[in-house]
């Protein structure tokens, strides 16, 4: 694998996109990061996990009520983006 190569992570969240990123910044609180960067303007967050991993979170308008939440992260944050989507997801 490539160290550039980024696979596409997202989440189908039942919310408008500004809820969906509030709710995202919750959940990845409660996964122990920190939020560095909040626009809610643009749809986005960033969040540091550890001093190594960084996880950016944009919200884009899927269909009527939903909303797609993309997530890309570094290696050292595969594992907290993984229980945030579990938790995104339930």
């Amino acid at each position: 694998m490539r160290w550039w190569w980024r696979p596409a992570r997202a989440v189908i969240v039942a919310a408008e996109p500004d809820a969906a990123l509030l709710s995202s910044a919750a959940a990845l609180r409660r996964l122990g990061a920190r939020i560095t960067r909040y626009d809610s303007e643009a749809g986005t967050l960033e969040a540091r996990v550890s001093s190594a991993a960084v996880v950016r979170v944009r919200t884009a308008p899927a269909d009527e009520g939903t909303t797609r939440v993309h997530l890309e992260g570094d290696a050292a944050a595969r594992g907290v983006i993984r229980r945030f989507r579990g938790a995104l997801s339930a």
